[in-house]
């Protein structure tokens, strides 16, 4: 795994109702809101959007290093694909859109 694939996560708590500050590979913070967290086959995740700008989410696989959250780049697509299609199943699940 690359240094560049991980953004440390500032505030250690991982819950839908949070704000989190992530430090990207320069050091620079941004806060995002954490609009979902989905396990799919033992690996959690996250789905993250700027605060300043929620047009774009971003997905992230959730592991923990040192009792803290670590968000790590997803480089596969077939990864990523999976967990977008869990994600649209959750959101019609609770009857919201895209």
């Amino acid at each position: 795994m690359m240094k560049d694939d991980l953004f440390e996560v500032i505030e250690p708590e991982l819950d839908e109702s949070d704000v989190v500050e992530l430090l990207d590979e320069n050091g620079v913070p941004t806060l995002f809101n954490i609009i979902a967290n989905l396990e799919l086959d033992g690996q959690e995740y996250a789905i993250l959007s700027n605060v300043d700008d929620d047009e774009d989410v971003l997905i992230f696989r959730v592991t923990e290093e040192n009792e803290e959250f670590v968000f790590e780049t997803i480089e596969e697509e077939e990864e990523l694909n999976a967990v977008i299609d869990a994600y649209n199943e959750l959101l019609d699940e609770e009857g919201l859109e895209e």
